[in-house]
């Protein structure tokens, strides 16, 4: 994660998801409701722009799968791994036993990550909303800037928070929370 929070997470019936208030000017209030789930608002997006050839490259994770992409992300690109992921202990914590551990395997840092990652959830931490299957990471949308704005922008309007890992270890996608 970005250090932009994302969107919040709203309980499947609640007013925010069941629905988003949208006021064009000079017309009276309307109401869309927002898809019940992450794979549903993809699915809109998909159908809404199929030119776009937009496709799901990531979906809900176990911790050890977690681990292992933000090991490999680590020892890969520490600065892509800081500015990818939101500060909070847990990273920090990542990134000093990687740097002190520099002869460690990928399996050795997976499961120290493991470790981090079930203790920073126990304490109350979202690592990430692949492990809650809130999240999905999807090719970023086919044609120009204008077109991918415009679909950055429908993700959002329908409540989802965008993050743009076109430069990521294990190739270029949007992560999107939802």
């Amino acid at each position: 994660m970005a250090s932009v929070s994302p969107e919040p997470i709203h309980e499947p019936n609640s007013p925010a998801a069941v629905a988003h208030q949208v006021t064009p000017v000079g017309h009276a209030a309307q109401t869309e409701p927002h898809p019940p789930t992450i794979d549903a608002l993809v699915t809109t997006i998909q159908r809404e722009f199929p030119g776009a050839h937009i496709r799901i490259t990531g979906r809900g994770r176990t911790v050890e799968r977690q681990a292992e992409l933000m090991a490999q992300r680590r020892i890969q690109d520490r600065h892509q791994f800081l500015r990818t992921y939101r500060a909070a202990p847990h990273i920090t914590e990542m990134d000093q036993w990687v740097a002190s551990h520099p002869q460690a395997s990928e399996d050795d840092t997976v499961a120290a990550f493991v470790d981090i990652i079930n203790r920073a959830r126990q304490n109350g931490a979202v690592v990430s909303n692949h492990l809650s299957d809130h999240a999905r990471d999807v090719s970023i949308p086919a044609g120009d800037r204008h077109l991918q704005n415009q679909v950055r922008d429908r993700f959002r309007h329908l409540g989802a928070h965008v993050l743009d890992e076109h430069d990521a270890v294990g190739g270029p996608h949007w992560h999107i929370d939802y």
